[in-house]
């Protein structure tokens, strides 16, 4: 291969893509060492890499390999690193909580401690609604007002405020605060992704019970409508599964053999609730 120069072409071409050495090893899978070897003339990436390169800088193997001397290709609006940040735009975070700079050290304390009161408010929602919440996203943000936090759903701003706290009695009051609004937005927060791992640490512990009925008999998508509306619409915490599924495969065995007209989401749900166990309310189960 014509690799004199193979260094300085890539470094020029790095440079003027804007990319770091670090970012470029990350997509090559090496290590930022290796690129900065490549650079410098001190080794050389093999084929697979090297084919790597051209991809992620979108530039030809003939230009890094100086058969084509000076001539690149123009950066196309494909590349790894493009369809990267477009992705970021297209797919939202489910629930954000971003905040200005002068909360950064309360949030900080909590990623050093390895977010213990974050972790702690999942598995209180697990424990309290029977559901499971996707992972929370911090973000600093700029434009918030002065110690100002917003929480975002799916991408959309649904709530600002300014607060003061030291850590963690402001941390906490923060995630109550969120907890609230997750509830408030239950129907947006708990998705289908969020149904299945639910069901697959049931299948793990009883493996039997959702066989042939989940996705056969009762979709992802019809189960979590229904899970919603027993939580918003009657109170109830969905925390017995097992004998809320079976409920939905009699109701739905009933639809089938013509006994029952189709139901909706929200009689399944109704019908589900009137005979769950009183003791499921929410008043009720966290007494």
């Amino acid at each position: 291969m014509a690799l004199d120069g193979f260094g300085n072409r890539l470094k020029a071409i790095r440079q003027e893509r804007g990319y770091t050495q670090k970012q470029l090893a990350g997509f090559l899978g090496v290590t930022e060492q290796a690129v900065s070897k490549y650079e410098r003339g001190n080794s050389y990436p093999d084929i697979e890499v090297l084919s790597g390169i051209a991809e992620v800088l979108d530039c030809s193997l003939d230009y890094l390999l100086q058969h084509e001397p000076g001539k690149h290709n123009l950066p196309g609006q494909e590349n790894v690193f493009r369809k990267q940040e477009i992705n970021r735009f297209l797919l939202h975070e489910v629930i954000i909580l971003q905040f200005d700079v002068k909360l950064t050290p309360l949030f900080m304390e909590e990623v050093k401690q390895e977010y213990p009161h974050m972790i702690q408010l999942r598995q209180q929602i697990a424990k309290d609604w029977g559901v499971i919440i996707p992972p929370i996203r911090l973000r600093d943000q700029s434009g918030l007002e002065p110690s100002q936090y917003e929480i975002c759903i799916n991408g959309v701003s649904v709530y600002k405020e300014i607060w003061e706290g030291t850590y963690p009695e402001g941390l906490i009051y923060m995630l109550g605060k969120l907890k609230e609004i997750i509830f408030q937005r239950i129907d947006q927060v708990l998705n289908n992704q969020c149904v299945y791992y639910m069901l697959e640490n049931l299948r793990e512990e009883y493996p039997y019970v959702l066989e042939g009925i989940v996705p056969e008999v009762i979709s992802y998508s019809r189960l979590r409508q229904v899970l919603v509306h027993l939580i918003k619409d009657f109170g109830y915490a969905v925390n017995p599964l097992i004998q809320i599924i079976q409920l939905l495969e009699q109701e739905l065995a009933l639809e089938q053999f013509g006994s029952e007209e189709g139901m909706d989401s929200r009689t399944l749900a109704e019908k589900a609730a009137s005979q769950l166990d009183p003791g499921f309310r929410f008043e009720n189960w966290t007494k």
